[in-house]
This record gives C-alpha cells, structure tokens and sequence, in this order.
C-alpha cells in the first residue's frame, strides 16, 4: 500500500506545466535574477502569453496606473507601469496561472498560499533594500515560489487545510506537523517540484530550507528565510537587525501586499 509520503512524491514528480510555458517561467525567473534585465527582454519573454499580456493591459489602464488615455498595447502598458513593478506583476501572474490553477485548489486554499507568498515577497524586497542587499527583485521571486509544496499538500487531501490551521495557533511547527502527519513536509515536496520545472538554484535551495534559520553563507536565501519567519509571526527568533527593519516596514509590506493583490487578482 503506497503511504502519504510517496503518493505526494509521486504527485510532485508527476506533476507538467506545458513546454512553453515552463520555458517563459524559467525565463521570467532568470530576468528578475538579473539587476541589469532590462524592460525589452521582459516584453519578449510574455508577449506570447495573451492571457498575461492582457492582464499587464488591463493594469496599466487601471486607475492606480492610468491619467485618461486608454492604453491598448503590451509594450506601452509595461512602460505605464514601469520596469520593476511589471516584473513583479509578472512573476505573480505566472505564480497564480501556470503554477497554481492547475491544481484546481478550494478558493480559500488557493488564497492561503497566494497570500503568504505575496506577504513574503514584499518583506523580503524590503529587508534587501534597507539591508543594502542586491538582487531584491530575485528575492521577490524567490519568495512567491518559496511554498509551492504546499499546494500539492492541499490538492492532496481535506486533513491539510486542519493541519495549517492547527499551525497558525503557534502550538506546533507547520513542518512537524507535516511530518507527523504525511512522513513529509512542503519544503521536500516544493524541492522536488522545482528540480523537475528546472527552477534556479538558489530558488530550489530556498523552497528546501526556507525555515531554516539565516546562516550568512547566500543572502537572497537568508532574506527569504527571514521574510518568511517575518510573515509566519516568529521575527522574535530573527537577528535584532532583520527584526526590527521588518517590524519597522510592517505597515508599508501590507499596504504594498494589498495593493499588488488587488492588482493582480483584480480591483
């Protein structure tokens, strides 16, 4: 009889997106790993998606973006909304469409992880920059992937939707809870996933040890890792710097997560 653990491993290992689109997701990744990217790789890599390049579309006429001329192009609309922040509006939309939807998740589900991720995205970019770190909008992407294992955890069955309430009451880690549960937890089955889409190294290295404490050896994976403890409500066990620029920037972080949310989902 096949137990929890390699049914999950099985799911993860089964698991496609189609060629192309894996291929945009690679390369989206690999622009917002570079600082020097500049907005016309970014349009080459998503023209082609008429479902992304509509939404970019529809953002840009949006009225945070918008001063009254309607704009109906896709490399227009990018510049409306600017380099970085079509970047990051990007990496939410592959995030949301070509990682998550497949999945088929309850709504509520979908948004737990949706919403923890776009929270530690935002606090990650924060803490790169005020820390003078580099490569905050890879931390951003990073971030939005960092806990893909869990959405194979709730397309598995209803006892996971118990488990992450249980460990939204601080009583027990999520990944004791896990293991104890399905022999597994979200970062092994998230690792596994990202090793089969052929994900950077530095994103699998983070989605494997994202609870794991900063240990100073690569920052973006240390600034995820403190992002996430940030997000989770455990910035007490973070280092005094990382704690109080986090708890500093608490209400910029929602006001930023909110609104990119918004954007991306729909106003």
């Amino acid at each position: 009889m096949i137990n929890d653990r390699e049914e999950l491993l099985a799911r993860a290992h089964s698991a496609h997106i189609l060629p192309m689109m894996s291929n945009m997701m690679v390369e989206v990744f690999r622009v917002m790993g570079d600082p020097d990217a500049s907005l016309a790789q970014l349009y080459h890599v998503v023209k082609y998606d008429q479902a992304i390049s509509s939404r970019i579309i529809g953002i840009a006429n949006s009225p945070y973006y918008n001063r009254g001329t309607p704009v109906t192009n896709l490399e227009r609309a990018m510049v409306m909304v600017g380099s970085k922040e079509t970047e990051r509006i990007i990496m939410c939309l592959v995030f949301m469409k070509q990682i998550m939807s497949p999945w088929k998740l309850a709504q509520d589900d979908m948004a737990a992880v949706w919403e923890h991720s776009l929270t530690v995205a935002h606090a990650a970019r924060a803490l790169s920059s005020k820390t003078g770190r580099e490569e905050s909008e890879k931390a951003f992407a990073v971030s939005i992937v960092h806990d893909i294992g869990k959405i194979i955890l709730y397309a598995h069955d209803d006892r996971y939707r118990a488990l992450a309430k249980e460990a939204s009451l601080g009583t027990m880690h999520i990944c004791d809870l896990e293991h104890a549960e399905y022999g597994i937890d979200h970062q092994e089955i998230g690792h596994h996933l990202s090793a089969k889409w052929n994900f950077p190294k530095e994103f699998s290295e983070a989605i494997l040890t994202h609870h794991n404490p900063p240990e100073g050896k690569v920052p973006v994976i240390d600034t995820v890792r403190a992002a996430d403890a940030f997000a989770c409500g455990l910035e007490n066990a973070l280092p005094e710097r990382e704690r109080t620029l986090l708890q500093l920037e608490k209400e910029a972080i929602e006001t930023e997560t909110e609104r990119i949310r918004l954007l991306v989902v729909g106003m």
